[in-house]
């Protein structure tokens, strides 16, 4: 039996037939938005899996989603759509809180026109957050990026990150655009990065952030990128800059190499980090919920603890990027500082 995502309604009766909805759903619901989140996908299937993704993030963050499941080299043009409602329950209050879903399958000339399928269906002025999980394609079309808040996306899935980063950098620099970039790999090594700078908080160790001569990252297979972001951002704080395709030179001239191993564990399971006087490590075993971060070395006293590793599945991460406000100035920086070792 094929998925069903929803109440099927006619494209242009939507708002209608959700007024409907709710006019059925009895007194004991109450509808909530905080925020309108459009989920643009290419694959067959994927409104199924955005659906359960939607499902599971709907009780702790309020929205309006809408969901596109598009094939714009379709011949033609074609629009379906299903409305839907995800409740939950008010605790003492007694009813239920619920999230409104509208969910499309467009192909050819209707998946070409998003910006009218998406900016006809917002919620009133809510801000947009647009998770974009296909390719991004050149040229930029200022339309539909002008009205993004927030672009979410994931480039842990980019088979060519140098182009489609330019073309992200492209949609960040639009004169109309407000767009902020959001990319759930960079979410997902925010938790290294803060156990890696929580090692240098002693006046001991501090200094050698500055001596630093080798840095070793073992990663999942398919986490290189999660890995580099890592490098690009100690090379931009540090201001080293790309020798060759593994090693840097730091301000004072002096080479800082680079190690990156690939082996089967967390997405980052190991960060060593080799300064002149000092040993600095942040290690996650298989299926631990727990950073172990240590340094010890001949200009630091030892040291050790335990840092928290939030869990890893999408949900989280989106969870965590969607409450998070403002923008990701180190991001970009990143990125460039590495650039030459993406491809």
């Amino acid at each position: 039996m094929s998925f069903v995502p929803g109440i099927a309604v006619p494209i242009g009766g939507i708002e209608k037939e959700l007024g409907r909805l709710w006019e059925e759903s009895g007194d004991d619901k109450t509808r909530a938005s905080l925020i309108n989140l459009a989920v643009y996908n290419e694959k067959e299937g994927s409104l199924q899996m955005n659906s359960a993704i939607v499902q599971g993030i709907a009780g702790e963050h309020a929205m309006r989603a809408i969901l596109i499941e598009a094939d714009p080299e379709a011949a033609g043009s074609s629009a379906s759509a299903w409305i839907n409602m995800h409740c939950y329950p008010r605790g003492s209050k007694g009813g239920a809180v619920c999230s409104e879903q509208i969910s499309f399958r467009l192909g050819g000339l209707a998946a070409r026109s998003l910006q009218s399928v998406v900016f006809s269906h917002l919620d009133s002025d809510l801000p947009l957050a647009l998770w974009w999980q296909a390719d991004f394609r050149s040229p930029v079309e200022g339309k539909l990026w002008r009205w993004v808040d927030r672009l979410l996306f994931d480039s842990k899935h980019w088979k060519d990150p140098v182009a489609q980063f330019a073309i992200v950098s492209a949609i960040e620099g639009l004169p109309e655009a407000r767009t902020v970039l959001c990319d759930l790999n960079w979410a997902r090594c925010l938790p290294v990065r803060q156990a890696l700078a929580g090692l240098f908080d002693s006046p001991f160790a501090l200094p050698e952030i500055r001596r630093i001569r080798s840095l070793e990252i073992t990663h999942a297979p398919g986490f290189r990128t999660t890995a580099l972001l890592l490098v690009g951002w100690l090379a931009d704080r540090l201001g080293w800059k790309l020798d060759s395709s593994n090693s840097f030179r730091d301000p004072s001239g002096a080479t800082v190499t680079l190690t990156l191993t690939e082996s089967v564990g967390a997405s980052i399971a190991r960060l060593h980090v080799v300064s002149e006087g000092a040993s600095f490590e942040v290690r996650r075993d298989p299926d631990s919920d727990q950073y172990v971060t240590s340094a010890s070395g001949t200009a630091i006293p030892s040291s050790g603890r335990m840092v928290r590793a939030p869990r890893e599945e999408t949900r989280e991460i989106l969870l965590a990027e969607l409450a998070r406000g403002g923008r990701h100035p180190l991001y970009s920086k990143a990125i460039r500082a590495i650039e030459a070792l993406w491809v």
